[in-house]
């Protein structure tokens, strides 16, 4: 294996496994909107890719948790942990999405629908839309608004967890988010289904309460490989069987919609399987998921996440006359031709997302931080007990 160069991830902190799953999540959702919002239908022996590849954004909830606890647990015992934290994260998300936000802004005015409303921009701008049903400007943009919610908890979350073990206490807020995460979206749906809408926005799905378990998932897997360690026989064989089974179960069978209800508790079953699968990865990753190719979509998730809607509705009448035009040869099977023409029509966009928004919005996080801790050092006269002092906390600060 490869070591793959992150512009995103640095000292030395990538875990290759974890990388490439971002790729497959992202790709997963691609896939998924090419369905339900291209109108291309897979072969019958692949309908598990409009039925369960739209998972792959609870795959980003549990990775995203992981992920954070991996880059921030150690950090800590830093006087500035928690500014520093906030910082990198609104400029991790903040510059695409803001870009994203006059994009679809523009599109609405251009195609007649009238200006957004003053209130609504403010909600998105601030990232709070996600606690007001519907709101959000930006296509698929609601994760984004779940994903900074459990921003701004997770430095408690965190703390409680400080003993760096799968602790009983978060594994009883893990089992208690599940039973209320199920039970809010089953209220939050039969609320839904009284209102008279014209909007398929359904708020049960959508909110963050109907998720944060998902993301406690993720910091407990992170927790189990870290306690257990890389030998471990329950992450080196029992990670890997459990992973297959769950998740080859949930797409060949039919135990997703026997277990389907209002509360969805075959979303919370896919969250088992791809938590394990996380853990598998994280621990022993496999060349396929952290081949560099996988990486690379990795590394590029959130611009491939925020630029598919974009690019699906500007070539849908082309993408569908392609199939169409393939499907006496070939039938339904037409569908892995229009996928792979949308993914290569899409990586150019995401390549200038990615190094003229992305990178640049990090690298100015970085720069912001790393101006903040020369300001706290003060000048030091030339004797050896100063100079040793701010070489200290220079050591301290980073």
């Amino acid at each position: 294996m490869g070591q793959f160069n992150s512009t995103l991830v640095q000292d030395g902190r990538l875990l290759p496994g974890i990388h490439g799953l971002r790729g497959i999540a992202a790709i997963a959702v691609v896939f998924f909107h090419l369905v339900h919002v291209g109108g291309l239908n897979p072969p019958t022996s692949f309908q598990f890719i409009g039925r369960d590849f739209g998972y792959g954004v609870h795959l980003f909830f549990i990775l995203s948790a992981f992920s954070l606890m991996h880059s921030t647990e150690s950090r800590t015992t830093a006087p500035s942990w928690l500014s520093d934290y906030f910082v990198k994260r609104f400029f991790r998300i903040a510059p695409l999405f803001y870009l994203m936000i006059v994009f679809w802004v523009v599109v609405g005015v251009v195609k007649g629908a009238g200006s957004k409303d003053p209130a609504e921009i403010l909600l998105n701008l601030t990232f709070t839309f996600g606690f007001v049903p519907p709101s959000g400007i930006v296509w698929g943009g609601w994760s984004v608004g779940v994903e900074v919610i459990f921003y701004a908890i997770f430095p408690v979350l965190l703390l409680l967890v400080k003993p760096h073990k799968p602790s009983l206490l978060l594994l009883l807020l893990l089992v208690v988010s599940i039973i209320v995460s199920g039970a809010l979206r089953s209220v939050l749906h039969l609320q839904g289904s009284n209102v008279e809408s014209s909007s398929k926005f359904d708020w049960s799905y959508f909110s963050f309460p109907s998720n944060i378990c998902f993301f406690l998932m993720g910091l407990y897997v992170y927790l189990v490989v870290k306690f257990h360690g890389r030998h471990s026989t329950l992450l080196r064989v029992h990670a890997p069987i459990a992973t297959t089974a769950i998740i080859a179960g949930l797409l060949f069978s039919d135990v997703g919609l026997l277990i389907y209800s209002s509360a969805r508790w075959d979303i919370v079953l896919w969250g088992f399987g791809l938590s394990v699968l996380c853990a598998w990865q994280a621990n022993r990753p496999s060349r396929v998921i952290a081949s560099g190719v996988l990486q690379y979509f990795g590394e590029r998730s959130y611009s491939i996440y925020l630029m598919h809607p974009v690019i699906i509705f500007a070539l849908k009448s082309y993408l569908l006359k392609i199939y169409t035009l393939c499907f006496p040869a070939i039938g339904a099977y037409s569908y892995f031709i229009c996928s792979s023409i949308l993914i290569v029509s899409i990586l150019p966009c995401v390549e200038i997302t990615y190094r003229l928004i992305e990178v640049p919005g990090i690298n100015l996080g970085r720069r912001l931080i790393a101006s903040k801790r020369i300001a706290v050092i003060t000048p030091t006269l030339d004797l050896e007990s100063h100079e040793y002092q701010a070489s200290s906390q220079v050591r301290i600060l980073s």
